[in-house]
C-alpha cells in the first residue's frame, strides 16, 4: 500500500493516515460521521475530519 497499513499508523502520524486511504478518505470520514458521531469505536486511527 502507498500509504502504509492504516492499523499500524500511530495517531500522531497524520498525514500518513491520510495517504494510507487516498481517495476512499472522504467516503470513509463519512460513513464515520454517520454511523459513529460520538467517537465510540477507534480501533484504527482515521484522518483528521477538519
Amino acid at each position: 500500500l502507498p500509504g502504509g497499513y492504516p492499523n499500524l499508523l500511530g495517531d500522531d502520524e497524520v498525514a500518513q493516515i491520510a495517504h494510507a486511504y487516498g481517495p476512499n478518505t472522504e467516503r470513509l470520514l463519512a460513513v464515520k460521521r454517520r454511523f459513529d458521531p460520538d467517537h465510540v469505536f477507534r480501533a484504527i486511527p482515521l484522518p483528521d475530519p477538519s
